[in-house]
């Protein structure tokens, strides 16, 4: 049976029983019948081993495996409940918008991941954080304000360096032209965001949720999508707990 998806655990697993069982790897090759390249590739995650080979390796450094069935999602609802209080997320964020003078007075929301991790995922609040901004005059002069004060820099999407000269509407209209999708990296007291202009009743939707030094507005958890698996599975957890609440 192949251990599909699961190749760098497998990995783990089988250097941490050799490493405890104080063997090497031509050590471990030779009582499991194996090639030393064999059990590097499995270390490496190079190879995924079969069931048969994985208990033959294992076996061959004093260790069985014993595996336990346990209801589904067990493990996020474990993590999810950990949580329950856990604002560090929000408070974390809510300091550098409180540095970000002007931006609570947009209706903008901080979206992906960073939302779910607002909202009491147990996701961890990774940069760069995505922020949308409303599509209008207010939002363009306040990062255009903001940029002329010297504390912020504007990165085009798929450029590698700033962009000077984002200090007017025209600068501002510049910057989004040149990225990639209308995006653009905005780094500001040492956080990075993904900045993009939308509609304003998309940003417009979004939940409240009070940090510890500003109130921050966050995508609908109904409206997260994300293509991390981990990630995706906490978001359905967390929604199927939302609407049981609601019933």
């Amino acid at each position: 049976m192949e251990l599909e998806g699961a190749q760098v655990n497998v990995a783990q697993l089988v250097k941490d029983a050799r490493f405890a069982a104080q063997q090497t790897q031509a050590s471990l090759a030779e009582r499991a019948g194996v090639s030393r390249g064999t059990v590097a590739a499995i270390e490496t995650g190079a190879r995924s081993p079969s069931w048969e080979m994985l208990t033959v390796l294992l076996a061959a450094t004093g260790k069985q495996m014993k595996i336990e069935l346990e209801p589904l999602d067990d493990d996020i609802r474990r993590a999810v409940a950990t949580r329950a209080d856990d604002t560090s997320a929000a408070d974390s964020l809510s300091m550098t918008v409180s540095l970000m003078e002007g931006l609570v007075d947009l209706e903008y929301r901080f979206e992906g991941l960073a939302a779910a991790a607002v909202l009491g995922a147990p996701i961890s609040l990774a940069e760069p954080v995505e922020l949308a901004l409303p599509d209008g005059p207010e939002a363009v002069s306040w990062l255009a304000d903001l940029v002329r004060t010297g504390a912020a820099a504007v990165t085009p999407v798929g450029r590698s360096y700033p962009l000077g000269g984002v200090t007017s509407p025209e600068g501002v209209a510049r910057l989004v032209e040149l990225g990639e999708g209308g995006r653009f990296l905005l780094e500001i007291w040492l956080r990075t965001f993904t900045v993009q202009f939308v509609p304003a009743e998309g940003s417009r939707r979004a939940v409240l949720v009070v940090g510890e030094h500003a109130p921050l507005r966050v995508q609908p958890l109904h409206e997260i999508d994300t293509t991390d698996r981990h990630a995706a599975r906490v978001l359905r957890l967390l929604r199927e707990q939302a609407q049981d609440a609601r019933e």
